[in-house]
């Protein structure tokens, strides 16, 4: 027999009588789990609706299910601090009342021979966004903005915002910066062409499926080239953002120079936003694991200068974060290595002072931010 809470009726020592499952499919805890605040801090994040537990006399109950209380110095991360506060359920309106224009805009924008677009109203809006947070906040937290239905508005706005911050941390001035952000903005626009059916694909595509899907870049600039006077380098981001340093990408081919550089971060934050951004077959990957991934194979694939910069001040922000490693023990972040293929495998100490170098533990790495 199981019970079903709410998130805030939740307690440590309760115990899990089914999978604990967010909308889009990502399991966050397993049945017979015994809660810790942790956990619960975890499961109110993710907007869960209710959660069975089982009762006191569950014969299959653990025997030992009493409260499990929190360490002293474990973090819970800013990003479920900050959504119970005022300030985000702002900025949950914000963003929404955002995706909301942009939906209407895009449609408009196929639809019109000449479309005319508002860009300063665009920027205020987005950048009044941004200016909410710094960037390492938005970052903590565009990923909770997640919808299904709106999974193309939701992923370039969260683009729009992510370059704007590798913009700054760029050193870019005001007028790149606005470019930057419009490029992110608009740079999708042409996956609105893709039937939903391959669009909203949760399985492998076949090889014709991935050719209308590469087809996205081509549709979004002849789409955008509708706008008057739009700045070519909008145009340039939505053609380019998926083309690679290395000649990799496509629809063209492009390598090095021939690739712009507005371009060049737009494909930065794509690739970061989607890393980050759970899928109904894996969980969102953490800040170190995108590292990783990034570390992996793309540092030959990017602008060298947008994907250091971002790597080494997206690194640099966890230094004394607490984190879990793939073998369940948590430490702390002590010093990030700030070298090529070292971001990822920082030192890390354990709390009763042991500290290890991920570099030299290749079987281990870490899991999450906690």
């Amino acid at each position: 027999m199981d019970i079903k809470y709410k998130p805030s009726e939740l307690r440590p020592g309760m115990v899990l009588a089914k999978d604990v499952m967010t909308l889009q499919g990502q399991c966050l805890a397993r049945a017979g789990e015994v809660l810790d605040q942790s956990m619960i801090s975890k499961i109110s994040f993710y907007s869960i609706f209710d959660v069975s537990i089982r009762s006191e006399a569950d014969p299959e109950a653990p025997k030992e299910a009493a409260p499990v209380h929190e360490k002293k110095n474990e973090t819970i991360p800013y990003s479920q601090k900050l959504k119970s506060t005022p300030v985000y359920q702002t900025f949950q309106i914000d963003y929404s009342r955002n995706i909301a224009v942009m939906r209407g805009l895009f449609a408009r924008i196929i639809k019109e021979d000449h479309p005319v677009v508002d860009f300063s109203a665009i920027l205020r809006d987005v950048s009044a966004l941004f200016a909410q947070k710094t960037t390492l906040d938005l970052l903590d937290i565009l990923h909770t903005m997640s919808s299904l239905d709106d999974a193309v508005y939701v992923h370039s706005l969260n683009v729009a915002l992510i370059t704007r911050g590798i913009g700054k941390w760029m050193g870019y001035d005001a007028d790149t910066l606005s470019t930057l952000t419009l490029a992110g903005y608009f740079h999708d626009i042409g996956k609105l062409m893709i039937p939903p059916e391959v669009l909203n694909k949760t399985g492998k595509l076949t090889d014709e499926e991935f050719a209308l899907m590469k087809q996205h870049p081509l549709d979004g600039k002849k789409i955008l080239s509708k706008i008057p006077n739009i700045d070519s380098r909008i145009l340039y981001a939505a053609l380019q953002h998926h083309e690679r340093n290395d000649g990799s990408g496509y629809p063209k081919g492009l390598s090095g120079d021939d690739i712009d550089p507005i371009a060049s971060v737009v494909a930065v934050a794509d690739v970061y936003d989607a890393m980050t951004t759970a899928r109904v077959y894996r969980a969102p990957l953490c800040a170190f694991q995108v590292i990783a991934a990034f570390e992996k194979d793309g540092l030959q694939k990017y602008s060298p200068k947008a994907v250091m910069t971002f790597l080494s001040r997206l690194a640099g922000a966890y230094q004394n974060a607490r984190v879990l490693l793939n073998d369940g023990r948590r430490c702390k972040v002590v010093y990030i290595h700030h070298h090529n293929n070292t971001m990822s495998r920082p030192m890390v100490q354990f709390d009763d002072g042991q500290i290890i170098d991920l570099m030299t533990e290749p079987s281990l790495y870490i899991q999450s931010i906690i």
